[in-house]
């Protein structure tokens, strides 16, 4: 996603600081006229933890996560900025200790997909929250190769880790760990705590291929060469059978390429359904994941704003032509919305996301697209999951 700072480059110097300056004042005004979280008392809740889209830095609201909470448990989906302060904010924790008090934990986490925006507090959850329990991780499997490349005729540039250049989750999250090696080894020694490398049990949900086997086969034939072949036609599949608590999570394939494989979830609970559409284009195993479902929370994109933005940037052209082939403008979400027959849609992902375009004009964008309740969320919100 787009950085703010090269546009500010670009400005003559005598109206940069003022920018900034209103930048300061607008997000604190912003703040302050934006409506309180809503509060859900049951048993069974869905939590906005972060609602901005993007990986560039937001004043008003925290990187994109959720969390599914049932009978006192704890279900993630995704790892934006800030979702392990987010996590203790609503009341959630991975650790249980006489010093952190009681608090829902978190059983498992589900990743939709590898952009840095879903995953950047991912190893945070670990690092800061130093569990001392299993947690179970879900996320994509390797993308494999080639990589897509933008326009088509550009030479492929040098590659990061060329050796292993689309990791899936498991070898994202070995890495991450191996990364901050030093810090984990001083507390296992010095401090007598969990080795948590070892605690971390990644799933990968992919595609067979190659002769290579991903822990969940998604079953069907995909690759992430074209938005065309990221997603095809699927039924959902069972990524978490039903645990204990009467949780049960399915998955399908999302329009995000190139990002690959990129997926949606949903949470069927016993009191009621969430579906959470990750980052898509539109796409019909939204549709199909959705149908009948109490609450989607799908990502939103104003394309409009966005060009206006991107468009005095030397690669605008490249992040606009990703931006509008890989995600979805308000009337697509209510049309998603409206055929799947859902009974409430949450906008979230908001891009932009940080108050150029309010809660009201979000929902006011679809709602001439869905005839049932349309709420713009905001960071913390809590929805009752009942039946």
């Amino acid at each position: 996603m787009c950085q703010a700072a090269p546009l500010l480059r670009e400005m003559p110097a005598e109206n940069r600081g003022a920018a900034l300056q209103m930048g300061v004042k607008d997000w604190r005004a912003e703040l302050a006229r934006r409506r309180a979280p809503r509060q859900a008392l049951g048993t069974g809740k869905v939590v906005l933890l972060g609602t901005a889209g993007g990986s560039n830095p937001k004043a008003t609201r925290s990187g994109y996560s959720n969390a599914v909470v049932v009978n006192g448990h704890g279900y993630m989906v995704d790892c934006g900025e800030g979702a392990n302060t987010q996590l203790w904010r609503a009341g959630l924790d991975v650790n249980r200790s006489p010093a952190r008090g009681e608090r829902p934990l978190v059983a498992a986490v589900f990743l939709t997909h590898l952009h840095s925006d879903h995953v950047i507090d991912f190893p945070n959850l670990f690092l800061g929250g130093w569990p001392n329990r299993p947690i179970d991780v879900y996320g994509p499997a390797p993308a494999g190769l080639p990589l897509p490349i933008y326009p088509p005729e550009r030479p492929m540039p040098p590659l990061v880790n060329p050796d292993d250049p689309t990791p899936g989750t498991r070898k994202m999250t070995e890495h991450l760990l191996n990364a901050f090696s030093y810090n984990i080894n001083l507390r296992i020694t010095d401090e007598n705590r969990a080795n948590i490398a070892e605690l971390v049990d990644v799933h990968e949900l992919g595609i067979a291929r190659d002769g290579y086997r991903p822990d969940i086969d998604l079953g069907v034939t995909a690759s992430g060469a074209s938005p065309e072949t990221s997603a095809p036609a699927m039924e959902p599949i069972v990524v978490y059978p039903e645990d204990d608590n009467g949780v049960r999570v399915t998955a399908v394939l999302v329009q995000h390429a190139p990002a690959f494989p990129a997926f949606a979830y949903r949470f069927d609970t016993p009191t009621g359904s969430v579906v959470f559409s990750g980052d898509t284009g539109p796409c019909e195993n939204v549709v199909r994941l959705a149908r009948g479902a109490d609450i989607l929370v799908h990502e939103v994109i104003d394309l409009e704003w966005m060009k206006e933005l991107l468009h005095r940037l030397p690669n605008g052209d490249a992040v606009i032509n990703h931006l509008g082939r890989a995600h979805s403008a308000p009337d697509q979400v209510g049309d998603i919305a409206s055929r799947a027959g859902v009974r409430t849609l949450v906008l979230s992902h908001l891009v932009p996301g940080d108050g150029e375009v309010s809660e009201d004009e979000w929902e006011a964008k679809v709602r001439p697209h869905f005839s049932g309740e349309i709420v713009c969320g905001v960071d913390l919100d809590e929805f009752e999951l009942c039946d």
